[in-house]
Parts: C-alpha cells; sequence; structure tokens
C-alpha cells in the first residue's frame, strides 16, 4: 500500500503557494499596465513569467489535483445519498 502523495498531505499549503505567485503576477501586471516602458526585461521575468511557471509547474504535484476515477465516484456517492435522503 502505498502513503498518501504530496498533494493529499500538504495541498493547502500547495494551493496557497499558488495563489500567492498568481498574486505577486498580477500585482506586477496591474501596477505597470498603464506603461509598457516600465515593464523592463529584468522585471518582467522574475515578476511575471517566473511565478506564472512555478504556478502551471505546482499544478503537477502527485494528488492536487483529483482523478477523473475519483470525481465520478464522488457523484455517484452524492446521487446516491440524494435518492435515500428523498426516500425517506
Amino acid at each position: 500500500m502505498q502513503g498518501a502523495s504530496i498533494g493529499e498531505k500538504s495541498g493547502a499549503w500547495v494551493l496557497c503557494l499558488l495563489v500567492t505567485l498568481l498574486l505577486i503576477r498580477e500585482v506586477y501586471l496591474t501596477a505597470t499596465i498603464g506603461s509598457i516602458s516600465r515593464q523592463k526585461e529584468a522585471s518582467w521575468y522574475p515578476l511575471a513569467a517566473l511565478p506564472e511557471l512555478l504556478a502551471v509547474g505546482l499544478f503537477a504535484v502527485p494528488g492536487l489535483v483529483p482523478q477523473k476515477r475519483d470525481l465520478v465516484a464522488r457523484a455517484h456517492e452524492r446521487e446516491k445519498d440524494t435518492e435515500t435522503t428523498e426516500m425517506v
């Protein structure tokens, strides 16, 4: 039997990191939206491109995004629970 994956153990922390990275990106782009000349290459790559690239990579953490079969099984359980409560 395998142990819990990183996403299952600390998925909330990974999602918090992901949100922080995307927030950094959005703040930078919002601050420089008025002037393209303020978006220098030296600041654009670490503050816009890198956080987005790291965020995309974080989605690959095993167990963070549930597999389709798990979602389908959960949906069937909910349908079963709904039918049971409607019968009562």
